[in-house]
């Protein structure tokens, strides 16, 4: 998830970005490597080993959810090289594969970060939590009353509200995206193929993969869509899969999402035609 990225970018981190396999999950053999990189350059061994991992479930922007046995051995792996492992949840409701549903891991060196506002509709309100272990607690205090202080008085209401009505109140809503998921999903695969369209299995995001002669410029295919389209997507190069764009199949009425779907299909056939 790139706003992970530049909040590492901007501690002083060193991001390491390791590859995910074929669907998209995160590669543990993959990490695994990075880890053994990290542990020397060439012949000389570094003083700047790995130190945390961070995994987004299911994935922004591919909409991927991660098994509970991929999850247990990254939290493994972790232990092993004596690093922290922080998974973002936001989308943690929004599971569509029954064979693959939410889960999370715990341990002493695993932070799981919940957030209330895709669930219950408030992504304006910004009010989330932490599940960590006790020895963070005297840092992370320190952090929330440095950086946060604490939320405003009305986002800390809602979020007492969002608690009460909990889980059922959030599957009525969701089962409305169960169209919207459909028809952009039939619009993407008949203007670019079946193959194209990956991920999806979680959160409101399906990542589409371009055609050949398109996947050098996907900003400019995302440009062209909405000022000769009228409709929005993003560039996967800002998320770190140039040659895709992630679409977003929520936050529409149905007939607007119907109107979208048809401007996306009408878009990259032209698109294309033009390109050949």
């Amino acid at each position: 998830y790139f706003n992970h990225l530049m909040a590492l970018q901007m501690t002083g981190c060193e991001p390491v970005l390791v590859e995910t396999d074929g669907d998209l999950l995160p590669d543990v053999d993959a990490l695994e490597a990075a880890f053994e990189a990290s542990l020397r350059r060439g012949d000389e061994p570094t003083k700047r080993p790995l130190r945390l991992v961070t995994v987004v479930n299911p994935g922004n922007p591919t909409g991927t959810m991660v098994p509970e046995a991929r999850l247990r051995e990254i939290a493994e792996l972790c232990a092993r090289h004596r690093a922290w492992l922080v998974v973002d949840n936001t989308y943690e409701y929004f599971a569509w594969d029954s064979q693959t549903p939410h889960a999370c891991v715990e341990g002493d060196h695993v932070i799981n970060l919940f957030s209330l506002s895709k669930a219950y509709g408030a992504m304006g309100w910004r009010l989330g939590y932490l599940v960590y272990p006790p020895s963070l607690a005297p840092d992370l205090a320190k952090i929330q009353d440095t950086v946060v202080i604490s939320p405003s008085t009305p986002t800390q209401v809602f979020g007492a509200a969002a608690l009460r009505l909990g889980r059922a109140w959030v599957d009525e809503r969701t089962a409305t995206l169960v169209e919207p998921r459909r028809l952009l999903r039939d619009a993407l695969e008949a203007a670019l193929g079946v193959g194209a369209v990956r991920g999806g299995s979680g959160a409101i995001y399906y990542l589409a993969t371009l055609p050949d002669d398109l996947r050098e410029d996907d900003v400019g295919v995302v440009t062209h869509l909405v000022n000769d389209f009228g409709v929005a997507t993003i560039p996967g190069s800002a998320c770190g899969a140039p040659g895709t764009i992630r679409v977003c199949y929520a936050n529409l009425e149905l007939d607007a999402c119907r109107e979208a779907a048809a401007r996306l299909e009408r878009g990259l056939r032209a698109i294309r035609s033009e390109a050949r």
